[in-house]
């Protein structure tokens, strides 16, 4: 596993985008897939919104704890660099 980093930035134009804050947790468990959506991804975001629908929202309350690792790989897998 790499170490823990929050930045990356867009090679082509050097935005920087945080992939996570502090309460990034708490953002994706209260609004779910428009988390993943404001984000950009939005493979997540429609499978945030199945599993939602599928299990009455319980899956609300545990989606959020790999959503690091969901927006790490995200930008990583668009060739996004690590700041």
């Amino acid at each position: 596993m790499t170490k823990y980093v929050d930045k990356f930035k867009n090679p082509a134009n050097n935005y920087v985008e945080t992939a996570t804050t502090p309460f990034s947790f708490f953002l994706c468990m209260l609004f779910g897939p428009l988390y993943f959506l404001l984000k950009g991804n939005f493979k997540h975001s429609i499978f945030s919104l199945i599993l939602m629908c599928m299990t009455y929202g319980v899956s609300n309350l545990i989606y959020p704890f790999g959503v690091y690792v969901i927006n790490r790989e995200y930008y990583m897998k668009r060739g996004w660099v690590a700041v």
